[in-house]
Parts: C-alpha cells; structure tokens; sequence
C-alpha cells in the first residue's frame, strides 16, 4: 500500500510541475514555420495612429559620440514631428517628416534643412540612420510591413535562428529568432539589431535598437515610453514652425 501510495503522489507531483512549466519554444522549427510565426505577430500599423515615444539616442562616428534625448510624436501615416535636446533640456534640432519633405532646424544656426529623403538627410548632417524617420517608428513599434517583402527567395540557418534573403528589395535579409521575433535585418551597407522586445496589449515595441552603419557609423536607440493611445494632435502640434529669417538649405542628393 505505501509503494502505490508513493507512485500515486509521484505521477501527482510530475502533473503539477509538467502543467505550471513555462512554454518552451523548439530548439529549431523548420524555416516555413518561423516565418509564418514571424508575419502572424507583426501588425500592420494603422495609418491614423497617433503615438508619441521618448528615447535616448547615440550617434557614433569616426569623429566622435554624441549621446541627445529626442521626443518622436505623429500619426504613423505622417506627418512626423521629432525634437532632439541635449541632456540639459536644450532643444538642438527639430524635425519634420511628410510624404513629400523631410526638413531640420536647428536653432542655433537658425539654419533650415531640406532634403526629399530623411535617412539621406538626417546622415549628411551627423545623425546616421539607414531608415527615414516613418521607417524607424515603425520597427520602434515593432512592425515590418512593407518594410520587409511578403516573401523570402532563399533562407539559411544561423546561430540558431533563420536568414531570410530578398531579391530587388532596400532589405536584403532578415534574422527571425525561433520564436519568430526579430533579430536583425540588414541592407547594403547596414544592419539593424533588435533588443528587449516588449508586448503592451495590443502594441508591442522594442526597448534597444543598434543601427550599424558603413564607415563605423553607428545609431543605438533606447526607448523610454511609448504612447499609443488618442493622444488628439492638432495641427500646430504636428508642424515645423520656424523664424521667418532663418536660412534655408537644400541638401543636394546623392
């Protein structure tokens, strides 16, 4: 009686710890699956989605490092609004984002920027980015759609995770993590890591992105909140007004 009362309490003991285990994501899963994985926790972003997010951004080049706070506000189908501060409070950009523009003032110039692409011209000014301003809410947001294809020529296993390839695409790969987050994706001459991916009801953004970059250029973001819900901009919130006297600049194309 006690050896059946001691294989009862043993079975009993495995259910519990069997049924209170954590889920455990498969050492690998084929490559079709992660992928499906991957599209099926990705969310399309709604056009008129208001949001603002606040981080801490470093930009590292051969020159130097400049470490500055940016507050990011708009709706996700434009128009864009980002100020960029020094730790003291100090607004040293401004930036706006349409379908049409990206422009910067700085006002300590009292100089405006234009140039037809953000990423072009956020770089050509000392702020290396491979993504435009729309681009990098985006994944700051934790979506990839129609930022990366709908589907893969090619994949390749790579520590443990999957390599996506794209043909005739601005993103040439994707590294999706077993789990189907997103580990990585990279271009011509850059490439994009993801960290800290947090899921906030029906939002989810990343906490740490490093931008890599040709030439040792580098961008590590840092996002210290995120709002998503009716935040209720009007227009004055959402444009660029600078002094009637400040100096404009076109910034050529490359």
């Amino acid at each position: 009686m006690n050896l059946i009362i001691r294989i009862l309490s043993f079975f009993a003991l495995a259910f519990l710890v069997w049924g209170c285990a954590p889920k455990v994501i498969p050492v690998e899963r084929p490559a079709s699956i992660v992928w499906e994985q991957f599209q099926a926790d990705t969310k399309g972003l709604d056009p008129g989605q208001e949001f603002i997010l606040s981080a801490s951004v470093t930009y590292i080049t051969p020159t130097g490092r400049n470490r500055v706070q940016s507050s990011i506000w708009g709706t996700t189908g434009y128009p864009i609004r980002m100020d960029i501060s020094a730790g003291f409070g100090q607004t040293i950009a401004m930036w706006h984002e349409d379908h049409e523009l990206w422009e910067a003032y700085f006002p300590r110039e009292n100089t405006k920027y234009i140039h037809r692409d953000g990423s072009i011209g956020a770089s050509m000014l000392g702020y290396p980015t491979p993504l435009n301003l729309r681009q990098t809410v985006q994944v700051l947001l934790g979506s990839f759609e129609g930022l990366v294809p709908d589907n893969f020529q090619k994949y390749e296993p790579v520590d443990g995770m999957w390599q996506f390839y794209f043909n005739d695409h601005e993103v040439k790969s994707m590294v999706i993590a077993q789990d189907g987050s997103v580990n990585s994706i990279s271009g011509h001459g850059w490439n994009i890591e993801f960290n800290g991916l947090n899921v906030d009801g029906e939002h989810s953004y990343y906490s740490r992105i490093e931008m890599n970059l040709s030439q040792g250029e580098r961008a590590l973001i840092r996002v210290r909140s995120v709002r998503t819900d009716a935040l209720n901009l009007d227009v004055d919130q959402l444009g660029l007004e600078v002094p009637s006297e400040a100096r404009v600049v076109f910034l050529p194309d490359l």
